[in-house]
């Protein structure tokens, strides 16, 4: 009753002194913004060294290991690892349990597009994050053999990541796409240049929609992959992006192109040579794929062919490919075929007998 009202008043308890005085020394460094409970859980959360502690450089070698035994990619392992490495040096390099969700958001928020200026997408943001949660995933998980947990958190769980709508908003874009007329002077320099070496790796690029870092798989396979016989493409499930086997019908413009190109598609010094192509003609990565899909669906106005030699879904073909050109310039793209010393392009298909049958 004494105590009642009173700033200062007598406690049972078993701290000593000095853990008085430090508690409420705490308390009043904290003030209302945090509760000494949630203050003290967070410090275990992160700062709580587990029985076995490993830097992150050392503990992402392990995880690289482990996902190349799970049968991972290697293409696959690539990009996680550069990622990953991108994280540990952004953080120096600390304990893994250590590592806060703090740090992510700022490596997250550090992340810059291409320019070096411009803030990353929300897409690149997710994609950063997903593999970033997979390692800290592993990381806290028990395992015996390799001393885990590194950590008891896993810092990334509670990050922000955007729904699939907030990177759609963001890509409501159309894809990049080349003109015919510059495919038609692109091609006659090309058929020219060096004796035609990069001729028919642009073909496969522009009238396939092969993906450049597809076609690299498929060096020294163009006998069995490419059948002119019966103008098919196969692009198996281990050359594939999607790691699906797909098959690309060869139009008449593009068979006409891999009989005249006399250089194999992937030849020596590809990339410094695709790169100087590239410069030239202001090229992006993948504006050769973007015109055969975009152009293909104003020719044929078929979604699901397009999706299904594209190697991508439906919805992707209509939501980002429909009705960027007209049916006259997917004509005149796949008319684009080799004559002369250069690229010429052909009239424009007749139709068919069939076509002027009548039901009677």
């Amino acid at each position: 009753m004494e105590n009642q009202g009173r700033a200062l008043r007598m406690v049972m308890s078993v701290l000593t002194e000095e853990q008085h005085e430090e508690a409420r020394q705490a308390f009043d460094r904290l003030g209302e913004i945090y509760s000494l409970d949630e203050v003290v859980s967070f410090f275990l959360r992160h700062h709580r060294p587990p029985e076995f502690t490993i830097r992150l450089g050392e503990a992402i070698d392990a995880y690289l290991e482990d996902r190349e035994r799970d049968g991972i990619r290697e293409r696959s392992r690539k990009a996680i690892r550069s990622v990953l490495k991108q994280f540990r040096d952004a953080a120096d390099d600390p304990w893994t349990h250590e590592v806060t969700p703090q740090t992510v958001e700022k490596f997250l928020r550090g992340l810059r597009a291409k320019d070096g200026e411009s803030m990353a997408t929300r897409k690149t943001w997710n994609n950063y994050r997903n593999d970033l949660h997979g390692f800290f995933k592993w990381a806290k998980t028990p395992d015996v053999a390799s001393n885990r947990p590194f950590t008891f958190e896993n810092p990334v769980a509670s990050v922000r990541k955007f729904t699939a709508r907030q990177v759609r908003e963001e890509q409501s874009g159309k894809p990049t796409t080349t003109d015919p007329e510059k495919v038609l002077r692109m091609f006659t320099a090309l058929s020219r240049w060096r004796s035609g070496v990069m001729l028919k790796h642009f073909a496969l690029l522009y009238f396939a929609g092969i993906r450049p870092e597809e076609l690299k798989r498929m060096k020294d396979r163009e006998g069995d992959l490419i059948n002119l016989a019966t103008r098919t493409i196969t692009v198996p499930a281990d050359v594939s992006k999607t790691g699906h086997e797909r098959q690309i019908h060869i139009a008449d413009n593009l068979a006409a192109w891999l009989e005249a190109a006399p250089a194999p598609a992937v030849p020596s010094n590809l990339d410094r040579l695709a790169k100087r192509i590239r410069k030239k003609y202001d090229l992006s990565h993948d504006e050769a794929r973007h015109s055969f899909i975009s152009y293909h669906v104003a020719l044929h106005r078929s979604i699901g062919d397009a999706a299904l030699q594209a190697g991508n879904s439906e919805s992707i073909v209509k939501r980002h490919y429909l009705n960027t050109h007209t049916r006259e310039e997917g004509s005149a793209f796949f008319r684009i075929a080799p004559g002369g010393r250069g690229a010429v392009l052909t009239d424009a298909p007749t139709q068919s007998a069939a076509t002027h049958l009548k039901a009677v």
